[in-house]
């Protein structure tokens, strides 16, 4: 055999091995940035569920007409108690770990409009028109629809990102 061929064997082989590592890391990168994506998602969606979860349960507990103590300890209970296991104060800890700061600081502004909320649900003589609340509860949604395009942004593949 001539050193010519197997000089080009050679450089076959380290081609192809080449090419094949060179494969394997963008592959192993892309699987690793999927993974990360559906962490994100997943908390991202757990935090949106538990927040409306806990408006939901708020305003069933307001409209029940307790009075003074058993009425804020219901509501409270309610802001409180999911029974899924995720209230939403311990998944905006998720969301921490996994967004971005400006989503995370998003998210922590939306989960204290919402305890504002509570709380003014929670005093006597505060019921769904009063315009305290009204205010609050119109913040909180706006504000919830705006973390949920940042959430869902943030998610987007960098190359169809809005600005």
């Amino acid at each position: 055999m001539e050193w010519g061929t197997l000089g080009v064997a050679a450089a076959g082989a380290l081609f192809g091995i080449g090419a094949t590592l060179i494969t394997d890391v963008f592959r192993s990168r892309r699987e690793r940035d999927q993974r990360w994506a559906d962490a994100k998602r997943v908390a991202y969606g757990r935090f949106l569920t538990a927040l409306a979860q806990a408006h939901s349960r708020m305003t069933v507990a307001a409209a029940r007409g307790e009075a003074g103590m058993a009425r804020q300890q219901a509501i409270h209970d309610a802001f409180l108690s999911d029974p899924q296991h995720s209230d939403a104060k311990s998944v905006l800890r998720e969301v921490a770990l996994a967004a971005p700061d400006h989503i995370h600081r998003a998210a922590e502004s939306v989960y204290e409009q919402l305890r504002s909320a509570r709380d003014l649900l929670a005093r006597d003589g505060t019921d769904f028109a009063t315009p305290e609340y009204q205010q609050v509860i119109r913040s909180f949604f706006v504000n919830f629809d705006v973390l949920q395009r940042l959430m869902r942004d943030d998610l987007q593949p960098p190359a169809e990102r809005r600005v």
